[in-house]
């Protein structure tokens, strides 16, 4: 049962991985913020006990322990409570763990606090609210409300060009 339960959790966060890229915002080449797939990345202040915080929840979420991946998050928002990458990290892992409405509250703070974080660039900033967009997206994809799915896809798209 531990297999299959293990095996599952990694095909649905396969399946929403893919569903997010295949809306990927732009490619941002400003150090620190985005990789070059395009996915946002921990500002270039984020600390190095906040940056080993994400590396270690990252490899609890591959592994599918969801939980312990929070845990990791957590702490690193105690740690850098105003990073707005940390409340979208924690927005997407709360949409893979099937909390859609706790995920589209993290992603508005995201957002919220990403209106106010000076160390962004433009297009470093977009790009970050694209992403927060998406997560709204499919968070209220997985609820049903599939019109307030296509407005969040609208706004992610409309910050992508």
């Amino acid at each position: 049962m531990k297999t299959f339960n293990s095996y599952f959790a990694h095909i649905i966060t396969l399946i929403l991985v893919l569903s997010i890229t295949a809306c990927q915002a732009p490619v941002d080449k400003t150090p620190g913020w985005t990789s070059e797939s395009g996915e946002v990345r921990p500002g270039p202040k984020t600390g190095k006990a906040v940056l080993a915080l994400l590396n270690k929840a990252r490899q609890a979420s591959t592994k599918g322990e969801l939980s312990t991946a929070e845990s990791h998050l957590e702490r690193a928002l105690r740690i850098e409570p105003q990073n707005p990458a940390l409340w979208l990290y924690m927005a997407k892992l709360r949409l893979y763990a099937a909390k859609s409405k706790e995920a589209i509250n993290l992603a508005k703070k995201a957002l919220a606090m990403s209106s106010r974080e000076s160390n962004l660039t433009r297009s470093s900033r977009k790009a970050l609210q694209a992403d927060c967009w998406l997560v709204i997206a499919h968070a209220h994809q997985k609820m049903g409300d599939l019109e307030e799915a296509q407005k969040a896809q609208d706004k992610a798209k409309s910050l992508s060009y």
